[in-house]
């Protein structure tokens, strides 16, 4: 009855847990965007928005980049680490078995009151005798989680484990948007110099006409000097583009684990800067909390660190350990059989006296490090807010941007026709058409470039809610990490 009594108490005891229960924090978040979306659209396809900018190459960049990207490898293995430490976390609090055997050699001397050392016939039957022991069994080990010490220590570990995969969820959003920006970066800048190498065309040939009518007396030296430095102040902008195309293609080129330049034949070919034709949503501000992998990741950071709170508090507490061995024991290798059994049983009551104030300062560091999460918890939410209404809001004025830069091409390249007619007729100067002709490429390029943001925009927003960990996560496994 008295041992029923006391398994029915240690169980009791074995089922509490110390320290505070994990209770998920609660953040600030509006009820809908400030900034209006200037059209309705859908998050249908977000989790695979690369696709809505209908670019094969850039589909295929994104790919290989998810498979490829060292970053998105090292992020696979901190999940590895954590998932063993996890590991190792719920084996300490279960029983270890390990097999011993030892060999040993000892010597008995018994010394009588008078003090003199007996034989091997004295009173003990023993004497001054050297004895060799042969031992052979198995140790068991378990030490009991009164105060659920180990308990919380799992918990943080299991935390940890999730902490890691929406690291590496977070790193992949980041990834997809950064190749995505360079690619866009680099077909934009392919087009600026297209722009350019047309209008160094006829910049060019606007001189070679010039040094002719200069020849028939239709112009001045002063107009052929002012054509020729449009002219060279056009093709001293080439190396700028030609630079940047190469920087983009190195960028990618590191983001797809190849070396600088692997990429230049696939991608040397200028192509339209992509921009989806349809409109995007952005969800409720309510939904980015479960979207976003870095606002999970930093709730989840939180969570461990309230575990690790309950383990410092449990080192308070008394500590049991039980300990057994059974085996063969003999004292002639020769004689080593079942008859020669030994065993043992132990157990050990270990609890803090006086520790100089360590196990307080445990555990007020473990505090103070749960309220630093719990504040960088609300910086994430507030900043995932603010990504999402920065990307709406500069998505939105830049479309109102590029509609004003279209009209004031339009309206530049009719400016232009007319400089020109007016100074074929004698009825304007030459530096009326070199400007016109200047205005006209500063409109275009800025034409370009207003295209370039749309798209990185588009990218920004798309990157902002959270998009594109939902894809090929199990391409970076044991294969492909």
């Amino acid at each position: 009855m008295n041992r029923i009594l006391t398994l029915c108490l240690l169980g009791f005891i074995a089922g509490c847990t110390v320290g505070p229960d994990y209770v998920p924090p609660e953040a600030p978040t509006p009820a809908q965007w400030s900034e209006n979306q200037s059209a309705p659209g859908n998050l249908e396809n977000s989790h695979i928005w690369w696709k809505t900018f209908e670019d094969p190459v850039l589909d295929r960049l994104i790919d290989e980049a998810i498979t490829a990207n060292l970053d998105l490898k090292q992020a696979f293995q901190r999940i590895r680490i954590a998932r063993t430490q996890r590991t190792q976390a719920v084996a300490a609090g279960l029983p270890t078995l390990s097999g011993q055997s030892t060999v040993s050699r000892r010597l008995n001397s018994i010394t009588s009151s008078s003090g003199t050392t007996g034989t091997a016939g004295g009173a003990f039957g023993i004497g001054n005798r050297l004895i060799n022991i042969f031992q052979s069994g198995f140790d068991a080990q378990w030490e009991l989680d009164l105060f659920g010490g180990i308990r919380r220590t799992v918990e943080a570990a299991e935390a940890t484990v999730e902490a890691e995969t929406e690291n590496r969820r977070a790193l992949q959003v980041s990834l997809l948007g950064e190749v995505a920006s360079q690619y866009i970066t680099l077909r934009a800048n392919q087009q600026l110099l297209a722009v350019v190498d047309d209008n160094l065309i006829t910049q060019r040939d606007t001189w070679h006409l010039t040094q002719e009518r200069q020849k028939a007396g239709l112009a001045s030296s002063l107009d052929v000097a002012q054509a020729e430095a449009q002219a060279d102040a056009t093709a001293a902008e080439r190396p700028l583009y030609e630079n940047q195309i190469k920087l983009a293609m190195h960028a990618l080129s590191v983001l797809l684990d190849r070396t600088p330049g692997e990429l230049a034949a696939r991608l040397r070919q200028a192509s339209a800067i992509p921009l989806p034709s349809t409109p995007v949503a952005a969800d409720l501000p309510s939904e980015l909390l479960r979207r976003r992998p870095d606002i999970r990741s930093a709730e989840r950071q939180l969570a461990a660190a309230n575990a690790e709170i309950g383990a410092a508090v449990a080192a308070q507490y008394p500590r049991i350990n039980l300990a057994a061995f059974i085996g063969l024991q003999n004292t002639d290798i020769t004689d080593f059989t079942m008859l020669g059994k030994s065993w043992s049983m132990a157990s050990t009551l270990a609890f803090p006296i006086f520790n100089w104030g360590s196990i307080k300062a445990n555990i007020e560091g473990k505090t103070a490090r749960h309220q630093e999460l719990l504040y960088a918890y609300r910086a994430a939410v507030l900043n995932a807010f603010k990504e999402v209404e920065d990307a709406l809001a500069s998505l939105e004025q830049e479309r109102q941007r590029h509609e004003q830069l279209k009209q004031a091409e339009s309206a530049d390249r009719l400016a232009l026709a007319l400089a020109q007619e007016r100074y074929r007729n004698g009825l304007t100067a030459f530096l009326d058409v070199l400007i016109a002709q200047r205005a006209l490429l500063v409109r275009r390029l800025a034409l370009i470039d207003s295209q370039a943001k749309l798209a990185g925009q588009r990218v920004a927003l798309y990157k902002s809610l959270g998009g594109g960990w939902q894809v090929k996560e199990s391409s970076l496994g044991p294969k492909g990490g």
